[in-house]
């Protein structure tokens, strides 16, 4: 019931307050994601998680100087690692949980989601559970990935196939100021 509650709470109230510090303590001390210096998460994003209060089996970890964009889905249910300075733009989905089509009792499977340092994931793109986003590596807008991305690749289309390569020796720091955010 408490879980319950919680999810509410943080889908449909927190989400939406217009204060950056106060969503990054909610999902910090009652969700448990560990956010690292300087990252930001927009307005609106949607959160699945089995236990608040940092009780979840899997960590969720947000890195230094990484921004989530508005109105991503973030599911926590399989562990979710992002990396620092990783560009997440808006209405990504992370999705780390899913059923086993083929099992009798139709079971969930939770598989964690990695996206290491410098990775860009495009607008709507979707990641399927137990995929790893490279160091570097950039995700196209609306792409579906299902399986791993090699860094410093760019992939892209349903589902997400190489594209093409992206420069190594990536240095930059995403600095976010929420002055009205």
């Amino acid at each position: 019931m408490i879980a319950k509650l919680l999810a509410y709470l943080t889908n449909h109230i927190i989400g939406h307050v217009p204060f950056f510090a106060i969503r990054l303590w909610w999902y910090r001390h009652i969700i448990g994601m560990r956010i690292g210096h300087d990252s930001a998460i927009f307005m609106g994003c949607y959160w699945y998680f089995y236990r608040p209060l940092g009780r979840n089996p899997q960590p969720m970890i947000l890195g230094d100087n990484t921004i989530v964009n508005r109105r991503c889905t973030l599911d926590g249910r399989g562990g979710l690692r992002i990396g620092n300075n990783v560009s997440i733009s808006p209405e990504v989905m992370f999705i780390t949980s899913q059923h086993l089509k083929d099992d009798p009792g139709f079971r969930i499977e939770d598989k964690p989601i990695v996206i290491e340092d410098y990775a860009w994931i495009g607008s709507r793109a979707t990641l399927l559970p137990g995929v790893t986003i490279g160091r570097g590596a950039v995700v196209a807008a609306g792409a579906v990935v299902a399986k791993d991305v090699a860094p410093f690749t760019v992939v892209g289309g349903i589902p997400a196939k190489l594209m093409g390569e992206r420069a190594e020796g990536l240095m930059y720091q995403l600095r976010f100021r929420p002055w009205f955010e």
